[in-house]
């Protein structure tokens, strides 16, 4: 699991797309998906969740 903080919107994207590069190792050992979770301003958590289909990345508010 990883927590995301940003300042700027601007920098969502790129935080994000690092933060699942890190959880990918993860998802791919237990085949889970990985889901990135908005939990507040700025804030988003990703992780690797079995909800989510092998391969896949879902994002929940």
């Amino acid at each position: 699991m990883v927590e995301v903080r940003v300042q700027e919107a601007g920098q969502v994207r790129e935080a994000l797309a690092g933060a699942v590069l890190e959880v990918r190792e993860a998802a791919d050992r237990y085949s889970t998906g990985i889901m990135i979770t908005d939990v507040g301003e700025g804030c988003y958590v990703v992780r690797a969740h079995p909800a989510v289909p092998h391969g896949l990345i879902r994002e929940t508010t």
